[in-house]
This record gives structure tokens, sequence and C-alpha cells, in this order.
């Protein structure tokens, strides 16, 4: 029979063993995976010896309990004799467990020279009171019952979702068949005074009868989608696969689309169009205005935002961190009824002016260059090569019982207008994306 220090012994050798080989920089990766083994078999080893040592130590003390209980005493005839087998003091104890009026002499305490038994029952003061707290079985040690309590598993994962999508349940999405796309689009760039944006450069002019006629054309520009890759890549052990109680192929979808999702949504704002969509803070077509508050912004902000913009659908998206400062915008001083939150026993107004509003995280750090955006998205252009692709192979890391996954997404996003219009008076500019600028100092 293997004795519990037979067990610690072959426990801390695996544990070296396992350390000799995490320590070498020239080991296998099959090794690694061995090493890992062995450790969980040493962790596995060293509990079944701490369970067997509890188990003899209880052992032993219930026996010396039951040996050393009360002898005749010559003095005293009337003192209960000790028990002879550990069998016997087992029984009279589970018989006094079941019946409370039972009480075996030999079970009860003498005390001191009065020849008084006490009324406790089993065990109030020396070896009876240690004996009493051995026998007792607890779930909080192992030893003492602890390992016959299993621990509740719930195979259900707590996560949070993030943020609902803005952008692409808004904008103009284009299958792509090929890695780019061109389109034409109208010259809308120009606009001076008199003299319209909306048209492309058309102009019209007031003529007498049989007078001359000057040319004038349309412009016209071209804008390309290029197909920008998003990917993901996973190994999991097959043993993870075969074993976990959550389903990880499962798990692993549903986190690579949100993921995916996640990361879209943020190069559809804050991209650079480097290898990536162009962002709307990036993109020429969005007019930036001048931040006027001292602090993060003002009623004065967003009216100017709104003086900028011109579209049909618009949405505000803000930094939840200026929640703050919106829930406290009022008007000026002259005209302090002008409110966003008229009253602390109402809900968050989910509008601003009517439009509404989204919080969200993919806006800059409060006091920067876009932390509120004023946008119509449906004049930003998604072009989807290729929708979220979810794969797995066992083959790649055969050797090593491992397999891969990965996610492929192809997309690219932009404005179509590659700057905004200027309105007839010449100085007046307007755009479906509108942006606060940075605080001042």
């Amino acid at each position: 029979m293997i004795t519990y220090q037979e067990k610690f012994d072959e426990s801390r050798r695996l544990l070296k063993d396992a350390m000799a080989i995490l320590g070498n920089p020239e080991a296998t990766a099959e090794e690694k995976t061995n090493a890992g083994k062995m450790h969980t078999d040493s962790k596995a080893l060293m509990a079944e010896g701490e369970q067997m040592q509890g188990i003899v130590g209880m052992s032993k003390k219930l026996a010396d309990f039951a040996m050393t209980a009360p002898i005749v005493d010559q003095a005293d005839p009337a003192r209960p004799q000790g028990f002879k087998t550990l069998g016997g003091f087992l029984r009279s104890v589970h018989a006094a467990s079941f019946n409370r009026t039972y009480s075996d002499p030999r079970l009860n305490v003498w005390e001191g020279d009065k020849g008084e038994k006490s009324t406790s029952g089993i065990a109030t003061s020396g070896w009876a009171s240690e004996s009493q707290q051995q026998k007792d079985l607890i779930e909080s040690i192992g030893a003492s019952g602890g390992f016959l309590v299993p621990t509740e598993y719930r195979p259900t994962l707590q996560m949070y979702d993030s943020d609902a999508l803005v952008v692409r349940p808004r904008a103009t999405v284009i299958p792509m068949r090929r890695r780019s796309i061109q389109m034409p689009i109208l010259d809308q760039t120009g606009g001076a005074t008199d003299t319209p944006a909306w048209f492309g450069g058309l102009v019209a002019l007031w003529t007498e009868e049989a007078g001359s006629k000057e040319e004038k054309q349309p412009a016209f520009k071209q804008i390309e989608l290029v197909a920008h890759k998003l990917v993901l890549y996973t190994e999991a052990s097959d043993e993870l696969l075969d074993d976990s109680a959550v389903s990880l192929e499962a798990l692993l979808t549903a986190l690579y689309r949100g993921a995916i999702n996640w990361y879209e949504e943020r190069a559809f704002v804050r991209g650079t169009g480097a290898g990536q969509p162009m962002g709307l803070i990036n993109a020429g077509a969005t007019i930036t205005v001048a931040r006027q508050a001292q602090l993060v912004f003002g009623l004065v902000d967003i009216i100017n935002m709104l003086r900028h913009f011109r579209g049909q659908r618009p949405v505000w998206m803000i930094n939840q961190a200026g929640l703050s400062n919106l829930l406290q915008l009022n008007g000026p001083a002259a005209n302090p009824s002008y409110v966003f939150m008229p009253s602390a026993r109402d809900g968050v107004p989910g509008t601003l002016f009517g439009y509404p509003v989204f919080y969200n995280e993919h806006c800059s750090a409060v006091g920067t260059a876009g932390d509120i955006i004023l946008a119509d998205w449906s004049k930003y252009l998604i072009g989807d090569r290729q929708a979220i692709s979810i794969d797995s192979s066992k083959h790649f890391r055969f050797q090593n019982d491992l397999t891969a996954w990965r996610a492929v997404h192809r997309v690219d996003g932009q404005p179509w207008l590659s700057d905004y219009f200027t309105l007839a008076d010449g100085t007046a500019t307007v755009s479906p994306f509108v942006i606060l600028g940075n605080k001042t100092t």
C-alpha cells in the first residue's frame, strides 16, 4: 500500500522534472506539453496525500481517545471502565447521537475529586472535550468531511455585450465581387458666391433674346473602395474542445463575430484609410467645429454643429464620459430654460434637438476632436467583399493535438464626398459629417 509520504515524494519529483523542462530554452513543444501534464499529476498526488494524511490522523486520535478513557478507580468503584475497542466506542457514540435519552456511562466526564458527573453529556473538558472536537464532521475541512461535498458548477459563461452598432445599419452598403470597386460621383466640391455646389459646377446664366450662351459642363469624379482584411486567430487543444463544459466552438464563433463588428465599427469612425477604412473623423468631407466652451462642451457648441450640418437622417454619437456634462447642459444666462434634462425624476432623454443620441466608445476622448459627432451615415459607403468567415482546422498543428481557428473579414469604407459643401454666400460650409474640435486651453 502506498503511503501518503510516498505520494508527497512522487509529487515533488514530478514538479521538479516539470520545472527543469520549462526552464530549458531548447525544450520542444511536445516536452512542454508533457511538463504541463506532469504539473497536473503533481497537484493530484499532493491532494491525495493530504487526504490520506488527514484520514490517518483522525483514525489515530479516535483510537487514542477510546483506549485512554477512564478505568475503574479502586478508591471510587462507581467510576465507569473505559472502552476496550474502538468499535465499542463508535457504537456508543452512534447510539447517543440518535437517542438523546440514552447515555453510555463511559461517555460521561467526571470532574475533579467531587465524584459528580457532568450534566452536559458527552465531553465537556479535558480528554473528552478534545475527542468531541475530533469526531465532529464539517465541510469546511477536507479531512473532516469537506472532500465529500462536491463543488457546484454552472456551465453558462457570463459576458457583457458591447455597444450596439451605429454605422453599418445606417450606411450605404455595396457588395463587392472583386478586390476593388470604382464608382463615378458628381463633383460637388466647388461652390462660391452666387454659385451652387450641388450641380457639379453647372451654372445657369440669364440672357436676353438671341443673346450668346456660355458653355458650362458638370464635373465628375471617381471613388474607389479597396477591400482591407480584418482577421482573428486562435489555437485550442483537442482536450479542451472535448472536455469543456461550455461549447468552445459556439463561444469562439460568437466572440469572433462580436470582435470583428467592434473593430469594423471603430475603423468607420476613426480609421486612417491606410490599410483600413477611412473613418469619419479623418475624412476630408468632415467639418470640425471650433469648441467655444472652456470646459467640455456647451449649448453654443451643439448649436454651431447644427449650423454646419446638412443631411436627412442624422444621429449624435457622444463619448460616454461626456454624459455628465450633457446632463447639465443648459442655455445662456439670459435664457436658461433651454435645458437637456428638465427633471432628475425623469429618464435620460434619448434625443438632442430631436436627433437620436448614442453614447459610443469609438468617439474620441472628452475634450478632443471627435468626442461629439453629428452624422448622416447614409452618406457613408461600406464595400463588403467578404462577409465574416469562420473556419477551423485540425491539420496545421496536428502533431500537437491543437485545433486552429480563424476569422476573416474583407471590407472598406469611406464617405463618398471628398470635401464639404460651400453655400452660395461664399463662406458658409455644410456637410453630412460634423465633429466638435479640440478643447482650447
